[in-house]
Order: structure tokens, then C-alpha cells, then sequence
């Protein structure tokens, strides 16, 4: 999948869409309006959709599907589906912030550690981010 960002601004997520304090002036840095990203995974939070995406030298992280257009909407092959309210460890997500489904390659929605390590940007599982980045590279 890949997207082209149209905001990097809070402004961008419709009101009734806004979920953790997000206000007009969220700033979703380093997302450059214009520029295209890989989408590595999608979350579905109460009735939105976030996107996994990477910017040029950092670390991935969740950004609202509100801030992209799709430009290529073909679904990876691999990706594999994680029901967080009855996936023992993933169940936290539901209950805590009322995320329902992730959508992506395997190792995300099969190990939590290695989700809540993307989300925290822990350097041992961001790396094994960008092997598994680099597999889909060769692919």
C-alpha cells in the first residue's frame, strides 16, 4: 500500500475522529505534505483507520488515515489479521484504547511485544521493523 499525505496537522482528522487529545495542532511531524509512504499496517480504532508509515530515517509510527490519499490500495502479500479483544495479550489495546483490529505483517499482529516496542520506538524492535522492511524490499 502506499499513500501520498495531504496534512500533517491535526486539523485534518474530522472532530467526531479524533481519539488521545488529538486538537487541530497535533502535529504529526515528520509527515511532509506531498511526499508518498509506505503503509505497513493498518489499526482500526473505534471508526477510523491509522496507517503504519515510515519517514526517511525514523522510526514508523501510527499516523490517521485522515492525513493520506491511497495512491496504491493493494494489500501486501502476508499480511495476517489480529482480533485484539480476543487475542490474550492484544486485548489490552481494546480495552485501554478501543483498538479492535490490526492489519499487517506477521510479526506485528502476532508478537505484542513487538507492537507496544514500534509504539514506544524501542531500538531493539524497530530494528527488527526494518529487517522485516528489508524482506519486503526483496520481495
Amino acid at each position: 500500500m502506499l499513500a501520498i499525505c495531504k496534512s500533517s496537522l491535526g486539523d485534518a482528522i474530522p472532530l467526531s475522529k479524533r481519539y488521545l487529545g488529538e486538537v487541530d495542532q497535533t502535529d504529526y511531524s515528520p509527515l511532509t505534505v506531498g511526499e508518498s509512504y509506505v503503509v505497513y499496517a493498518l489499526l482500526f480504532i473505534f471508526d477510523r483507520v491509522d496507517f503504519l508509515v515510515r519517514a526517511p530515517g525514523q522510526p514508523p509510527f501510527w499516523a490517521p488515515s485522515y492525513m493520506f490519499d491511497l495512491i496504491n490500495s493493494e494489500v501486501p502479500a502476508g499480511w495476517e489479521f489480529c482480533i485484539t479483544q480476543s487475542t490474550t495479550d492484544y486485548k489490552a489495546l481494546f480495552d485501554a484504547f478501543g483498538i479492535s483490529y490490526i492489519f499487517g505483517y506477521s510479526l506485528l499482529v502476532n508478537e505484542y511485544q513487538h507492537y507496544v516496542g514500534l509504539v514506544e520506538r524501542e531500538p531493539q524492535e524497530v530494528h527488527r521493523f526494518l529487517e522485516r522492511v528489508q524482506v519486503y524490499k526483496e520481495d
